[in-house]
């Protein structure tokens, strides 16, 4: 809090008011939790979790708590191996493909030594100048291939590709319930202008803000 107060006074945040005020909880571990609206969620509910890297705590705890069928998204190798040693219930599915802007396979940069995160960004401050090709697929392909007819909650980690993909959540093809977003203009994706510009794109398409993380990162958002 004393850092947020210091990035307040020096211009490099800002305080969103929220719209609506439910009860709320955080699942997961400190680096890999989230806040949602528990009352909504059930056995019947599915969710979309874009960005796994090798923290699935919060799925998990979707799992165990809900009942949830999950499906986690990471078109890293990295992700994939890692994955494959975990031992996973039976209603987590691991696609190894990425959310992106079209169907195929896109750059990427891949991490530095001390990081694991691709990312689409040039700009991200954990990724080098090393280019890989990796596959991605658009939300409204993916809700089709996976015969969705809701998805309960969406939680999006791309590592700043959040930013290009917001037209596809608000014109998904299904309804969405919570989405979950990290906005990653603190590690030189976007300008913290971008961020409160995606929020209030996201509120003038019926998405209300209900959390904001302490770091001013992770975002809440409920749909009606």
């Amino acid at each position: 809090m004393v850092k947020r107060a210091g990035r307040l006074l020096t211009g490099r945040d800002v305080l969103y008011r929220y719209d609506i005020h439910p009860k709320k909880t955080r699942m997961g571990t400190v680096y890999g939790g989230w806040t949602i609206i528990p009352e909504l969620l059930d056995r019947n509910g599915v969710m979309y979790s874009f960005g796994v890297g090798n923290d699935i705590s919060f799925d998990l705890a979707a799992i165990q708590r809900f009942g949830m069928e999950v499906h986690g998204f990471d078109p890293s190798p990295e992700s994939a191996r890692w994955i494959a040693r975990q031992e996973l219930p039976g209603s987590y599915t691991f696609h190894s493909y990425g959310l992106g802007t079209t169907d195929g396979t896109i750059r990427f940069f891949a991490p530095r030594a001390h990081s694991s995160m691709y990312s689409q960004q040039p700009g991200h401050v954990n990724a080098s100048n090393a280019e890989i090709m990796l596959p991605v697929l658009t939300l409204s392909s993916i809700v089709k291939s996976l015969g969705a007819v809701r998805i309960d909650v969406l939680k999006m980690d791309i590592e700043g590709a959040e930013y290009d993909l917001l037209d596809s959540v608000v014109g998904c093809l299904v309804p969405v319930r919570q989405l979950l977003i990290e906005f990653h203009h603190r590690i030189g994706v976007r300008p913290l202008s971008a961020t409160v510009k995606s929020v209030d794109f996201l509120r003038s398409h019926g998405f209300q803000l209900f959390h904001v993380s302490e770091t001013s990162s992770e975002f809440s958002f409920l749909h009606e």
